[in-house]
């Protein structure tokens, strides 16, 4: 087997969406491999490295946001909330990573520039991209960690409670929750 990044991230998010993260060990990963742990250390310098790397990998296939399309932020958020809930855990992932990278080289820049594209001052584009990464991010790890309860059948919701039962009626139901405050 040749040992790389690649397939050392793939195997990691293999084992998030199987186990979740507390699952996502180096002695883990390196089992599942069949390698030492000591050998994806010549890769990542560290776990969190390897994350960050996880993180990246989670939010691949989310569309950029370009010129002219800061009209579609609604649009973008809603996309984001549903890659986030692509993997189990994917919203802990992506926010311990966020909450430890320097906000110039996360994706909280990229909407505030498109917010002051839109025509908000800058402090309040940051403002605002801060406070929609919050909501999208914390509405996420809310529905995943319901979700989670679900399966394992810990929750006294009942469906009547929790209208969410697919994907496509959590973020739909965050869509609505954007629209409701956008209105107010």
């Amino acid at each position: 087997m040749n040992l790389n990044r690649h397939t050392i991230v793939t195997c990691a998010l293999t084992i998030l969406d199987t186990y979740g993260l507390p699952d996502v060990t180096m002695r883990r990963i390196a089992s599942a491999l069949s390698v030492q742990p000591s050998a994806l250390y010549w890769h990542f310098a560290s776990k969190q490295e390897l994350l960050a790397a996880v993180a990246e990998e989670i939010l691949h296939d989310l569309p950029r946001l370009s010129s002219g399309e800061s009209t579609r932020l609604r649009l973008w958020a809603a996309r984001l909330h549903g890659v986030l809930l692509r993997h189990r855990d994917g919203a802990e992932v992506v926010w311990s990573v966020l909450a430890l990278t320097p906000w110039e080289e996360g994706i909280g820049l990229t909407i505030e520039q498109r917010l002051a594209e839109s025509g908000l001052t800058a402090s309040l584009a940051h403002s605002a991209a801060q406070g929609l990464l919050n909501l999208v991010l914390g509405q996420a790890l809310s529905a995943d960690q319901r979700r989670q309860a679900q399966l394992l059948n810990v929750t006294t919701l009942t469906d009547a409670d929790d209208p969410a039962t697919t994907l496509d009626d959590t973020v739909a139901i965050f869509v609505a929750g954007i629209d409701q405050a956008r209105s107010c």
